[in-house]
């Protein structure tokens, strides 16, 4: 698989479909899903479309993609319906979306580009706040994913609520403290928080 998603980041036409408006090939990271250290038995494909037909279309079609489906034990495909998005990944926003919260389970996702200088305060600070969400009550999962370790880093979580994922964001201690910390010394050149309905969750073997 790691293999695979190599291939893509050498040569970006392997994957390259009509409809296509934003695509991401990311690896994660092993233990809690915070670690240093890649998970190579997992990893993220983050689509954006111009509408169904063309995505089903690339499913169906794309020898890159179909070849990664092929080698792996078990798919996980979930449809999302962002509400609300914050900044920009490689300088475009592309989960700007009419919408509003629907009640329900939401999905999370943030990015950031760490600068340089900032890394090792950065990973000691992601470090405390997977300490924190690891027993929170409502994240149903969480893991660490990323185009680059470190240095291009995300994470997706899911939640029970947009208010279980607020009383973590905005109660829990630690989480709170690195927040303030990458603010005033500035950790991020650029950075994208994203909420999303979940519209289905799909699992395929």
């Amino acid at each position: 698989m790691f293999k695979l998603m190599g291939a893509y980041t050498f040569n970006k036409s392997l994957i390259n479909s009509d409809g296509l408006k934003f695509i991401k090939l990311l690896g994660t990271g092993s233990e809690d899903g915070f670690s240093i250290m890649p998970d190579f038995s997992s990893y993220v494909m983050i689509t954006s479309w111009k509408n169904d037909g063309f995505r089903k279309e690339f499913i169906n079609k794309n020898k890159l993609f179909n070849e990664i489906v092929y080698n792996s034990s078990k798919r996980i495909e979930i449809k999302i319906d962002p509400y609300s998005s914050i900044g920009s990944w490689n300088g475009i926003n592309a989960f700007k979306n009419e919408s509003y919260y629907k009640e329900g389970k939401i999905i999370v996702l943030t990015r950031a580009r760490v600068r340089l200088n900032r890394l090792i305060k950065f990973f000691i600070g992601t470090t405390y706040t997977a300490k924190s969400i690891k027993n929170k009550e409502g994240a149903e999962y969480y893991k660490g994913i990323g185009e680059l370790p470190i240095i291009e880093q995300s994470t997706i979580s899911i939640w029970t609520s947009e208010q279980s994922m607020k009383d973590f964001a905005y109660s829990d201690k630690n989480h709170l403290r690195i927040i303030n910390k990458a603010r005033k010394n500035k950790w991020y050149s650029e950075e994208l928080f994203v909420r999303s309905n979940i519209l289905s969750i799909k699992e395929f073997k």
